[in-house]
C-alpha cells in the first residue's frame, strides 16, 4: 500500500464509488467526500490539515485556494467533457454543436474553473442516436478508465504527461445552461 494520503472529492455516482474503491485498495489513507450539487455540504474544509494527493472526479465542488495550498503533491480534476466546454453542460452543448467526438479531460487544478494544465484528453466517437444521458454515462466510463491509468502512473512515481490541448475560452455556468435550455425548449415548441 502506498503511504501517501488522498482526498477524493466527487459526485455520489456509481462511477465515483468505483474510483473510491480503486484508491482504497492502493493507498493507506483515503478520505472521500461525495457531494452532489444542490445538496447541503456535510463537511467543512476550514480546518482541514491537507493531503498529499487531491482528486476531483466528476465533481461540482469548487476547490478554494486555501485547500490547494495544503496539497503537497498533486491536485487533479477529471472533467467529464472535452476542453472546449469548461464548466458544466458539455454533454448538451456537444450534442447541439454536432460534435463527432467527445471525451473526458484530466488536468491539474488551479485557481480558475477547468483551466489548469491539461494532462490528458480521452476521446471517443459520438453515436448518431446519442442522448445527454447516454453521453454522460459513456463519458463517465472513459473518465474512470482515465482515472485508473493516471493513479497507476502516480503509484509508479512516473512523471505525469502534459497534453498540447488547450481549454476553450468560455466558462459554461449553471445560469448559462439554464438559459440555453430555456431558449432551446422555446425554439422546439415553435417548430
Amino acid at each position: 500500500m502506498d503511504p501517501r494520503s488522498v482526498l477524493l472529492i466527487s459526485d455520489s455516482s456509481e462511477w465515483s464509488g468505483h474510483a473510491h474503491d480503486y484508491l482504497e485498495n492502493r493507498f493507506e489513507s483515503v478520505q472521500w467526500y461525495p457531494w452532489d450539487y444542490g445538496n447541503p455540504h456535510t463537511r467543512s474544509f476550514h480546518d482541514w490539515p491537507g493531503t498529499d494527493l487531491l482528486f476531483s472526479f466528476k465533481s461540482d465542488f469548487l476547490i478554494p485556494e486555501s485547500m490547494l495550498t495544503k496539497v503537497s503533491e498533486y491536485a487533479i480534476n477529471f472533467h467529464p467533457s472535452v476542453p472546449q466546454y469548461r464548466g458544466i453542460g458539455g454533454y448538451r452543448y456537444g450534442l447541439d454543436d454536432g460534435l463527432e467526438e467527445f471525451g473526458a479531460t484530466c488536468h491539474f487544478i488551479n485557481n480558475s474553473i477547468d483551466a489548469g494544465t491539461i494532462i490528458d484528453v480521452s476521446r471517443f466517437r459520438i453515436h448518431n442516436d446519442e442522448t445527454e444521458t447516454s453521453l454522460a454515462s459513456r463519458t463517465a466510463a472513459v473518465a474512470l478508465a482515465q482515472f485508473y491509468s493516471l493513479v497507476d502512473e502516480i503509484l509508479a512515481h512516473k512523471r505525469l504527461p502534459q497534453s498540447d490541448e488547450r481549454w476553450g475560452t468560455e466558462l459554461y455556468t449553471r445560469k448559462r445552461l439554464a438559459e440555453y435550455k430555456s431558449r432551446s425548449s422555446v425554439q422546439a415548441s415553435v417548430h
